[in-house]
């Protein structure tokens, strides 16, 4: 309890510089913990959605496939359309158990959440085993089934009839209300297929068609089937695994550049400490000396100046990772504006594994940091030092 009580001292004695020391080692840890938790965030994240998209492929109109899953996906206005007559011919190539068309559009409302409406037929059924509805599938004209989320902001009940937002002279009936499924289709308004098209004024077009394989392990064969029929010249066949794998690539390609950036980060850390450490031995020589004088040894006096490194990068560490914790949103607002296709789930989020990793790695920094202080320090000669102070 001694050491540790003589190496506390030192942070009163020089508040400031102790301060910067650590805000160093913070700033680098924090970066570190925002990349290894945004690597399991993404992944498991985009993960999950593709999974409640329940489909194998995305059949979309000609364009940027990345672009059109984020569509499908968290809903907005589609740029162009495709014919209807293009799902017979989807749902006839061979491997392809459910095709499920559907036609999306968005209103906007100033800076309010926008209203998503799909069109769906009941195929859209079998590509979502885990929804759970209170009611019935819309089957007649101008029924609906509205998200939890929705029917929760709006407060509507099943059997009322209401007046579509955005919509003018255009009401609905409630059949359904679709229950809680965590993915954005939860704020989303579904209705019958003709029905949606006729208020867009889109009739016989579609935004895009689910498809859902027989056998998943035939993925390519059914791709290329796809894209070779009379409709593939005008649709784009998007296999959802293979976006995955795609984007996937693209993100670790960033996460070893941002990885880079932040061992360089740590490195210069480390070089502060160190620095820090040896001006402080040179402040303290008398002292150190004076410690050798009445009976330390060395192997005392290079414990207490480690000891002092590691505290030093132990805060910084834990005020790395509570750092990222508190930046997490600013954080994720700035990657979602600059990634091909964000999932909906929180991108950063705690991870005790990497929590303890960083904290580890921040506590192994400053033994590292602390070597050569700690060296120089023991290697005083106890008279000289108390005459002449140090030279390090």
């Amino acid at each position: 309890m001694t050491w540790l009580r003589l190496s506390f001292s030192e942070w009163r004695r020089r508040p400031l510089r102790t301060a910067v020391c650590a805000a160093g080692v913070a700033i680098a840890v924090g970066a570190m913990f925002s990349m290894l938790s945004f690597q399991d965030g993404y992944r498991e994240g985009m993960r999950s959605e593709i999974d409640r998209l329940g489909a194998h492929v995305l059949a979309v109109p000609k364009g940027c496939p990345y672009d059109a899953a984020s569509i499908a996906l968290h809903g907005a206005n589609w740029p162009c359309y495709l014919k209807s007559s293009y799902l017979d011919e989807v749902r006839h190539t061979p491997g392809v158990a459910t095709a499920a068309p559907q036609f999306m559009s968005a209103l906007y409302d100033g800076d309010r959440v926008p209203t998503v409406y799909v069109g769906a037929d009941e195929q859209i059924l079998a590509l979502k085993p885990g929804w759970k509805i209170e009611g019935r599938f819309p089957i007649r004209a101008g029924e609906l089934l509205v998200g939890a989320d929705a029917a929760k902001e709006h407060k509507w009940q099943i059997g009322q009839t209401i007046q579509l937002p955005g919509l003018v002279g255009k009401w609905g009936t409630i059949a359904a209300i679709l229950k809680p499924t965590g993915a954005a289709e939860d704020s989303f308004i579904y209705s019958r297929l003709e029905d949606a098209q006729r208020w867009f004024g889109h009739p016989g077009e579609l935004t895009h068609i689910l498809v859902r394989l027989s056998d998943p392990n035939a993925l390519d064969q059914t791709v290329r089937s796809l894209r070779g029929c009379d409709a593939g010249m005008d649709m784009n066949i998007v296999p959802l695994a293979h976006l995955f794998r795609t984007i996937q690539s693209l993100v670790n390609s960033t996460r070893l550049l941002l990885g880079c950036a932040a061992l360089i980060g740590l490195l210069v850390a480390a070089t502060g400490v160190s620095n820090a450490m040896l001006m402080s031995i040179a402040e303290r020589g008398r002292e150190i000396g004076i410690l050798r004088a009445i009976g330390a040894s060395r192997l005392d006096v290079f414990r207490l100046i480690l000891l002092e490194s590691v505290q030093f990068c132990f805060a910084g560490g834990i005020a790395g990772v509570l750092l990222a914790i508190g930046c997490s949103r600013g954080i994720e607002a700035w990657l979602r504006a600059r990634l091909p296709f964000a999932p909906s789930d929180s991108l950063i989020h705690w991870e005790w594994w990497v929590a303890g990793a960083c904290v580890g790695g921040a506590v192994a920094l400053g033994a590292l940091a602390g070597l050569l202080p700690a060296s120089r320090a023991a290697e005083m000669a106890p008279m000289k030092a108390i005459r002449e102070g140090a030279r390090v």
